[in-house]
């Protein structure tokens, strides 16, 4: 239980880590996370469930190590044993069946969206990925991102928006799910709700100890105050309130 299987290096500071957890990988569904320990002493770290083969008891997440966790990636090890690991967690995606859906996101804020973008390709669904090549995670994702959409559109951080309100003017988009920097996030939901198409933002950039005691990922939806870890990680993004996602995250800089 717990045993790292695998680690594949995707670049210098990105790696995919195979996770042996039977319990896990049987009920885990797109839009889950798990808390990891890595250390007896070490902190716990929520990562998403990127992919899982429940017939073999495996999970897939990927570390980067832009996100702080440098001496994490230095002493991981096959066959090492995980003290903790916790999950799944979090509420899964409701992904439609046979709908036109566009992925939205850039460096690590696209990890979360790799298994809800498989989900809509083997429901059916016309995908569209429009990325940010700017960050060196980005692009060691890209084969990934290719291989589960129809179509892959590349664009710097400041033209996502243009892209994406381009391919919303064509009239023939279901739903945008989105994850990312949260400016980003904010112009996409103020474009997607202008043109009255439904979208959902990932908010797991926000959580620290993934179960609701740290109060960091605290948001407001719909004038209800929610806590990203235990009532997401997943919302209705014209619901939320991103200018005071912004004002908090200011706090925290």
């Amino acid at each position: 239980m717990n045993e790292i299987i695998d680690i594949r290096p995707y670049s210098e500071k990105t790696v995919r880590v195979r996770i042996q957890n039977p319990n896990v990988a049987m009920k885990a569904r797109p839009g889950n996370f798990i808390i990891v320990k890595f250390s007896e002493d070490g902190q716990r770290i929520p990562f998403s469930i990127v992919s899982t083969e429940p017939e073999m008891g495996l999970l897939d997440i990927i570390i980067h190590r832009g996100d702080g966790l440098d001496s994490i990636l230095s002493v991981l090890k096959t066959a090492q044993q995980l003290p903790d690991l916790l999950g799944p967690l979090g509420i899964p995606a409701d992904i439609p069946e046979g709908k036109k859906l566009i992925f939205c996101g850039d460096g690590s804020g696209f990890v979360p969206l790799l298994p809800l973008m498989r989900t809509a390709r083997n429901q059916g669904c016309h995908v569209t990925a429009i990325v940010s090549e700017y960050s060196s995670q980005m692009h060691c994702l890209l084969p990934e991102i290719e291989k589960d959409s129809d179509r892959l559109l590349r664009a710097e951080e400041d033209t996502m928006i243009l892209i994406a309100s381009r391919e919303l003017a064509k009239g023939d988009v279901d739903k945008v799910i989105m994850s990312g920097p949260t400016l980003m996030m904010k112009r996409l939901a103020d474009e997607t709700k202008r043109r009255s198409v439904e979208a959902d933002c990932l908010l797991n950039m926000l959580m620290i100890d993934g179960i609701g005691l740290c109060g960091v990922c605290r948001v407001m939806v719909g004038g209800e105050r929610k806590q990203t870890c235990t009532d997401g990680p997943i919302f209705n993004a014209h619901l939320v309130d991103f200018d005071s996602m912004l004002n908090r995250q200011r706090m925290f800089e």
